[in-house]
């Protein structure tokens, strides 16, 4: 009976508490979880970003084994105006990233981002209609994020660099793109565009929030024996 009354949450609360736990103790197992997933993810974008530039191969069937990966290719920039695309560069400075499409030898078009540009500068010199060989950083189609406005393809305003969209734009039917982009590295010295914009910003925050779901089951623990322990001093 003495050891009963030093110990009395309820039966309600300590079921309350029980789920309540599992479900911290589960959100906080499985951002663990995710930590070797996110690694993994960021050592292969790493590897890609520092490895020798690759031939752009002729097909490419699933455009997400190689994303991130640097490639080289050679072709005719399309005579055309370039699309621009609402971004930040490096700095986190408004402006545009401006997309051309560059047509390969192998018939094929590549929209190639040939770098950013700030809001007034739109008229800058890019080499249309020019053959050339170019490196970059082969990226998949853009995801628009839950806060970006929808792209207005008919008046040319883009938020998210869609390349089925963008692609579009150019006239370019399905078959006669590559359905990727690619990130231009720096063509020209001290000029606008400022080329070179492909930016990994991908957190690894997993082992934070697992420490917050698990410091939160433990402060619930807390506050369970806390009131158990004070409910059994009053009755």
């Amino acid at each position: 009976m003495t050891s009963e009354r030093r110990f009395r949450p309820g039966a309600g609360l300590t079921v309350a508490t029980l789920v309540a736990l599992a479900i911290l103790i589960g959100l906080g197992s499985w951002q663990v979880g995710r930590i070797p997933e996110k690694r993994a993810i960021l050592n292969r974008i790493h590897v890609g970003l520092t490895t020798d530039p690759m031939p752009l191969p002729v097909h490419v069937d699933d455009p997400t084994m190689l994303d991130w990966r640097r490639v080289s290719l050679e072709g005719t920039v399309a005579d055309a105006d370039p699309l621009p695309v609402f971004a930040t560069n490096q700095a986190g400075k408004g402006g545009y990233h401006l997309y051309l499409p560059v047509k390969t030898r192998f018939g094929m078009a590549v929209l190639v981002n040939f770098g950013w540009v700030p809001m007034d500068k739109l008229d800058v010199p890019l080499p249309r209609g020019q053959e050339m060989t170019l490196s970059g950083v082969f990226r998949t189609s853009a995801v628009p994020g839950f806060m970006s406005p929808e792209n207005e393809p008919e008046k040319r305003i883009f938020y998210t660099a869609d390349v089925h969209e963008m692609a579009a734009v150019f006239g370019l039917r399905t078959k006669e793109y590559y359905h990727f982009r690619v990130i231009a590295d720096p063509w020209q010295e001290d000029l606008l565009p400022e080329a070179g914009q492909a930016r990994v910003d991908i957190p690894n925050n997993h082992f934070e929030y697992a420490m917050t779901w698990f410091g939160l089951a433990l402060t619930l623990v807390g506050v369970y024996v806390a009131y158990g322990l004070r409910r059994a001093r009053k009755s």
